[in-house]
């Protein structure tokens, strides 16, 4: 899985993967779920990448302490992005 791509969770839900964050060796995404019409709605989730036998799942993540964790990185990674592109 990679950042701007669209996937689709066991409930048919299709999400876009906005930004990447690894902390303690696992992968985590932030992704906006998508609407009917796939466009971004105002609803987000972080998932945690899974691989078992090959395959790759996902995890919602609800931990509120991980979540904590992860929303620094997400920030920091854009307060980055935003700077870099400042130059």
């Amino acid at each position: 899985m990679k950042v701007d791509t669209v996937i689709t969770l066991e409930n048919d839900v299709n999400c876009l993967l906005l930004e990447e964050a690894t902390l303690a060796n696992e992968k985590y995404f932030l992704a906006v779920v998508l609407n009917e019409d796939e466009e971004p709605s105002d609803e987000y989730v972080v998932l945690k990448e899974h691989i078992e036998n090959d395959e790759q799942y996902v995890i919602r993540i609800d931990d509120k302490e991980t979540l904590g964790k992860l929303v620094n990185l997400f920030t920091i990674k854009l307060d980055m992005q935003e700077n870099n592109s400042a130059i």
